[in-house]
């Protein structure tokens, strides 16, 4: 037990002392976080040594709290005895002094961590590609099952299931999701540190109760190192993270869970590690579904994450921190409560209501669930069809996903033009991440279908200022009285109107009234025809 707290302590120290002089290394070798006006919006370079700083403190600490803890033992050996005796559950007090001698899945556990902080640093300084991400946390998950981390059956309600060789790909879905969740949650001051510190003390208690002292030891190290370093990463912070270091907390946590929970042999070996890392699965799943059901790739940078939509409700960035630490905490005390009663209920119902807070309180889930609702209406043909003004039924929806401004206006552009013109379908994606802006709609012809060979697709960018900031998407009958391409000429002449509007909007030249800036658009004859239609104060070329 003294080992335990001796890491804890000395893990915030040790991250501390060791985060100053880190940031002097990573200066020189240029590993630091720089602006990039789209996603990145800080003022300047940030050094990203986070995940060095807290590696290298559990190294040092847990070795050094093994022998600390065991001499102080050595001294205070009876009032352990004492105090363990009034804890509400049993201890095996033979098992207190913690031995990492031989243990072989703690090596494993070592050498995983060291390949992925090495992996992430390489990410921080040089932008590895995605696919080469993967392969160095494929090769850091390998490392552990080949040092024991895996099980063979399970039990649920009486009934037992043998994984066999499935346990082994389990296990690589597990950890690699928990990696690739902490490493999305990064993306604010301070979130990741704080999500890892509760999900590591909720994960030391859970141990200790279970008599797995080397994961507590661990565990509670990682808490005290994310602890010294938050000292440097609080809002506004001085350091970040970077990829290393939320990989680590997601690798280190979802591999301790293998030990302490999935070796359970029970249905808690499912839910209470479930419910320990709760949030970031739910901020991954929402950004998945957010991403897939609006047409873009699940690996394009959007500012739709947990942290953004509190920031987004007027929460400042502290409050929104607060906010997730009371939702990680929740989730976490339900996993804890759960392995302690040993009763899945607890975990369930702590996820549950954190998600009913969250749409309840409308700072997260809102627009998924919208989208989701849209497929779903979608799947069961159950749109309203308007009929258009050449006998043609249509079906379109909308959703705001992100963002205050009203861009409605502009989408009656594109319905009246896809209209005008009779396509098939149009889809309108707007992804601005500096303005906080998402919108995505689309207009469908009841009876045109994708992927029939009686029409032709093509896409459109939107661009503001060298930045990508959406697409327009068409699909058109081959037989038509528009030629296809004098169409995508007056089509690129209205997206001039959309392009326009965002830079009118990002230099802040619309009026406190609600005037989208088409006063500042030079557009051709579409789109001046279609912006005297609306009244909208466009320049004809």
């Amino acid at each position: 037990m003294l080992s335990i707290i001796f890491a804890f302590i000395g893990s915030i120290f040790g991250a501390i002392v060791l985060v100053p002089w880190l940031v002097v290394v990573a200066r020189r070798l240029d590993i630091v976080d720089r602006p990039d006006r789209q996603r990145k919006l800080h003022d300047s370079a940030i050094p990203m040594v986070g995940g060095v700083a807290v590696l290298l403190t559990m190294i040092l600490m847990i070795p050094l709290s093994v022998y600390g803890g065991a001499k102080c033992q050595l001294l205070f050996g009876q009032w352990i005895e004492g105090l363990v005796t009034r804890l509400p559950f049993a201890l095996d007090l033979h098992q207190l002094p913690v031995k990492l001698n031989g243990n072989f899945e703690i090596i494993g556990l070592l050498i995983g961590s060291v390949i992925l902080v090495g992996v992430g640093v390489l990410d921080d300084r040089f932008q590895l590609r995605g696919r080469q991400k993967i392969v160095g946390q494929v090769i850091a998950v390998t490392t552990l099952i080949v040092f024991g981390y895996h099980f063979s059956e399970v039990t649920v309600v009486g009934i037992t299931f043998e994984f066999g060789l499935f346990s082994v790909f389990f296990v690589y879905a597990w950890v690699l999701a928990a990696i690739n969740s902490v490493n999305l949650l990064d993306g604010a001051d301070g979130m990741a540190g704080t999500v890892g510190v509760v999900m590591s003390l909720a994960l030391c208690v859970m141990a200790i109760y279970g008599g797995y002292w080397q994961t507590a030891l661990i565990s509670v190290s990682m808490a005290g190192a994310l602890i010294g370093f938050l000292r440097f990463n609080f809002p506004p912070a001085k350091v970040y993270l970077g990829d290393a270091g939320s990989m680590l907390i997601g690798f280190v946590l979802s591999a301790l869970a293998i030990r302490c929970a999935f070796k359970q042999n029970s249905m808690l070996a499912f839910f209470a590690p479930l419910a320990l890392l709760a949030i970031p699965f739910i901020d991954t799943a929402a950004a998945i579904i957010r991403r897939r059901l609006t047409g873009r790739s699940i690996f394009e940078v959007d500012r739709g994450h947990l942290h953004h939509s509190l920031m987004k409700c007027g929460y400042s960035p502290r409050v929104s921190l607060l906010w997730v630490a009371l939702l990680c905490t929740t989730t976490a005390a339900g996993a804890v409560l759960s392995f302690l009663n040993r009763s899945p209920a607890y975990a369930l119902a702590s996820i549950l209501i954190v998600v009913v807070v969250m749409i309840v309180c409308k700072v997260f889930g809102v627009a998924e669930f919208q989208l989701i609702s849209r497929r779903a209406s979608t799947i069961a043909k159950s749109f309203l069809q308007t009929l258009s003004t050449n006998g043609l039924n249509y079906q379109q929806s909308s959703v705001h996903v992100q963002g205050s401004r009203d861009w409605q206006d502009v989408w009656k552009v594109m319905c009246t033009f896809a209209d005008n013109k009779r396509l098939n379908e149009i889809t309108l994606d707007l992804n601005a991440p500096w303005m906080h802006e998402s919108f995505h709609a689309t207009l469908r012809r009841s009876d045109a279908k994708r992927g029939d060979n009686q029409q032709w697709y093509s896409q459109i960018p939107l661009v503001s200022e060298g930045r990508v900031f959406g697409r327009v998407e068409v699909y058109g009958p081959n037989e038509s009285s528009h030629s296809h391409q004098q169409l995508l000429i007056d089509l690129m002449d209205v997206t001039a109107l959309i392009e326009n509007t965002l830079l009118a909007n990002d230099r802040e030249l619309v009026s406190e009234t609600g005037d989208l800036g088409f006063q500042s658009v030079k557009v051709g004859p579409a789109g001046a025809e279609l912006a005297e239609e609306f009244s909208l104060p466009a320049k004809p070329r």
